[in-house]
C-alpha cells in the first residue's frame, strides 16, 4: 500500500507522508486524539487523504477559524470534537499605531530569526489596518508572549485574545487574465509579475519561488490547477481556470492573487 501511495505525491512529500502515516496508525492503535503542529493547505490536504485508508477523523482548525496554515486533530470514529482540542491560541501584537506601522514581513522576521522558532509552531500572521494578530500553538504561547518586546525597532506586547476576536481582511480576492505560451515556472512568474524571463529564471535558480511552499529552483517545472507559486518580495498567485487557446495558441488562464500569509 505504501508504494502505492508515493506514486501519487511528489519525493519532496515522502518525508511528509512517512510521519503522517505514522500518526494515524498511531491514532487508530491507541484510540486517542493527536493534534499537529502547524500545517500548509498542501499538507493538509495529503492527511485528509490519506486518513480514508484508516478508522480515524480528522479535522482541520481552518475549517473553524478561517486561515492558510492549520491544526490538524486526528481522532478515533466516536470522537465528538471540542475546538478546544486544536491547542490553538490567538495573540494580539499591541503597539502605539498613532506612531508606528508594523508589517507582515517585519513580524514574520522577528518570529524566525529573532525568536529563533521554526515556522510550524505558529500560524497565519494577519494585519488589518493598524491591528495584527497571529495564530500560536497554545502550549507555546507563553514563550511568545514572554520573549516578543520589539519588531524591527518598534515596542511591542503580545496579548492572548478570545479566537472569535479573530481579524477579518475583508479586502476582494484579485484575479487576473493572463496569456502564456506555456505552464513551465518561469513563463508564468514572468508574466503575473511583468518580468522578463531572465528576471524570472534569475529569481527561480537563487531559489527564491516556492511551489507549494517548497522552494523550486527548475524554471521549466510545469505548474498545474491550483497550485500555490510564492515569489519572494513579489507575491503570490494560484492558476485558477484554463479558458481555452487564444488566436496565436497562447494558454489563456485566470490567476488569483494573494496576500501574504
Amino acid at each position: 500500500m505504501v508504494n502505492n501511495i508515493y506514486q501519487h505525491f511528489s519525493q519532496d512529500d515522502q518525508d511528509f507522508l512517512d510521519k503522517s502515516m505514522e500518526l494515524l496508525q498511531r491514532v487508530e492503535d491507541q484510540y486517542s486524539f493527536e493534534t499537529t503542529a502547524f500545517l500548509n493547505p498542501h499538507q493538509v490536504a495529503i492527511l485528509k487523504n490519506l486518513s480514508k485508508q484508516y478508522d480515524v477523523q480528522v479535522f482541520s482548525s481552518s475549517d473553524y477559524f478561517p486561515s492558510e496554515f492549520a491544526k490538524v486533530l486526528i481522532a478515533p470514529s466516536y470522537y465528538q470534537l471540542d475546538v478546544e482540542d486544536f491547542d490553538l491560541a490567538l495573540l494580539e501584537i499591541v503597539y502605539a499605531s498613532k506612531f508606528y506601522k508594523v508589517s507582515h514581513s517585519q513580524i514574520m522576521g522577528t518570529l524566525l530569526h529573532q525568536l529563533g522558532i521554526e515556522r510550524w509552531t505558529f500560524g497565519d500572521i494577519i494585519v488589518v489596518d493598524d491591528r495584527a494578530q497571529v495564530f500560536v500553538d497554545r502550549r507555546l504561547e507563553e514563550y511568545f508572549i514572554t520573549n516578543v518586546s520589539k519588531i524591527a525597532k518598534v515596542p511591542v506586547r503580545l496579548k492572548k485574545v478570545s479566537l472569535t476576536e479573530q481579524l477579518q481582511n475583508l479586502s476582494a480576492t484579485k484575479t487576473r487574465d493572463v496569456l502564456v505560451s506555456s505552464l513551465r515556472l518561469d513563463k508564468l512568474v514572468a508574466t503575473v509579475f511583468k518580468l522578463s524571463r531572465s528576471q524570472a529564471v534569475e529569481l527561480i535558480m537563487g531559489k527564491q519561488v516556492k511551489q507549494n511552499y517548497r522552494t523550486i529552483d527548475n524554471p521549466s517545472q510545469q505548474i498545474a490547477l491550483g497550485e500555490l507559486i510564492s515569489v519572494r518580495k513579489y507575491g503570490r498567485f494560484k492558476v485558477l481556470t484554463e479558458n481555452g487557446f487564444s488566436k496565436n495558441g497562447k494558454h489563456k488562464l485566470t490567476v488569483e492573487l494573494l496576500p501574504s500569509k
